[in-house]
C-alpha cells in the first residue's frame, strides 16, 4: 500500500513514546529520535510503514538498551482486562447471537493500541471498548460466519496486549461454534510496540485452550518472507486466516493470490484516518475484511 505523509509523522511520534516508556535518559531519547529522523528521511517515503517501525523499534531497543520498552503498560491492561474478563465472557453469552457479539467484541479490543495513542489510561480503554460495542460492522459478518462453519484449520493472527483477552473470548465461541475447529494463534517473536508476545500469551492462560505459536520475527504486522519455518508451515495448512489488527492488513494486503491461497479475514478498528480511506471505510469504523 503506499505511504501517506501523517504516516511519517506517527512513526516519529511512535519512536519518541517507545523512547521514553523504555528508560528517562533524555540523552538516549535524542539519540533515537536523530536515528529515527534519519532512517524515516532515507526509507520514509518508500517503504511501507510496518518495515519502517520495525527498524525504529529496532533502534529503539538498540540505545535504550530496554528489550521490551512496553513490558509494564501491556501487563497493566492485560491485568485490566483480565479483571473484566468474566462480565465480558457473560455479555457474549447472554446476547441473541453470542458468535457475533464475540466477533464485536474482538474488533472492539483493537481500539487498544500504543502505536496509534501513547497515553491510554484504565478508564479510556474501558469507555472505549464500551463504545466500540454499540457500533455496527462495517462488512459481512455473515460471509465469515460462513466462511468457519467450513474450516477446519484456523490461524489467529494476534495484534495488542489487552485485546489478547477479546481474542480469547473470541476463539472460545469460535470452538462452541465449530467444535472440531482447530485453532493456532501466533504471537510476534520479539517484543515490539505492545503487540502480543509468549509473556502475554501465558498472563492470560491462553495456551491452554489453543495452539499456541510465535512467528519468528520483530516485524510489526506479518512479512511473510521474515518469519520462521514453523509458522510457514502453519500458515500453508491453514484454510482460514482471521488477521487482527492494522498492521496485519498492512503488511498481508502486499501479497498478491498465489501469496495467500487461503481465505484471509480482516479484523481492525480504522484508528487511522489515511487506513480508513485505502479501505473504503470511515475513521473509528468497526472493519471486517
Amino acid at each position: 500500500m503506499p505511504i501517506s505523509l501523517d504516516c511519517i509523522i506517527c512513526l516519529t511520534r511512535q519512536s519518541l513514546e517507545a523512547a521514553r516508556f523504555a528508560c528517562c535518559d533524555e540523552l538516549r531519547h535524542t539519540a533515537v529520535l536523530k536515528r529515527t529522523l534519519e532512517l524515516v528521511h532515507n526509507k520514509g517515503f518508500t517503504t511501507i510503514p510496518p518495515l519502517v517501525a520495525q527498524e525504529i523499534q529496532r533502534i529503539v531497543r538498540d540505545e535504550t538498551g530496554n528489550a521490551d520498552p512496553y513490558s509494564v503498560p501491556k501487563q497493566e491492561f492485560n491485568n485490566l482486562m483480565l479483571s473484566v474478563r468474566e462480565p465480558l465472557r457473560q455479555k457474549i453469552r447472554d446476547a441473541e447471537h453470542p458468535l457475533k457479539m464475540a466477533i464485536q467484541l474482538a474488533i472492539a479490543g483493537n481500539s487498544i493500541d500504543y502505536a496509534v495513542r501513547g497515553d491510554w489510561s484504565e478508564t479510556m480503554v474501558l469507555e472505549t471498548i464500551e463504545a466500540a460495542l454499540k457500533q455496527p460492522i462495517n462488512g459481512d459478518i455473515e460471509s465469515f460466519i460462513e466462511s468457519i462453519s467450513h474450516s477446519r484449520n484456523v490461524l489467529y493472527l494476534l495484534d495488542n496486549c489487552g485485546e489478547i483477552v477479546c481474542d480469547q473470548l473470541l476463539m472460545e465461541e469460535l470452538q462452541r461454534f465449530q467444535p472440531k475447529l482447530n485453532i493456532t494463534a501466533v504471537v510476534r517473536g520479539a517484543a515490539v510496540l505492545n503487540d502480543v508476545t509468549w509473556t502475554d500469551v501465558r498472563q492470560v492462560g491462553l495456551e491452554q485452550s489453543v495452539t499456541v505459536i510465535d512467528n519468528g520475527n520483530d516485524a510489526v504486522g506479518t512479512i511473510l518472507e521474515q518469519c520462521g519455518s514453523e509458522f510457514q508451515a502453519k500458515f500453508k495448512q491453514a484454510d482460514l486466516i482471521i488477521a487482527k489488527g492494522l498492521a496485519n492488513y498492512e503488511t498481508l494486503i502486499e501479497y498478491n493470490r498465489n501469496d495467500l491461497p487461503q481465505t484471509v479475514y480482516y479484523f481492525f478498528k480504522a484508528k487511522c484516518p489515511f487506513i480508513a480511506r485505502f479501505a473504503g471505510v470511515q475513521l473509528g469504523d468497526l472493519v471486517i475484511r
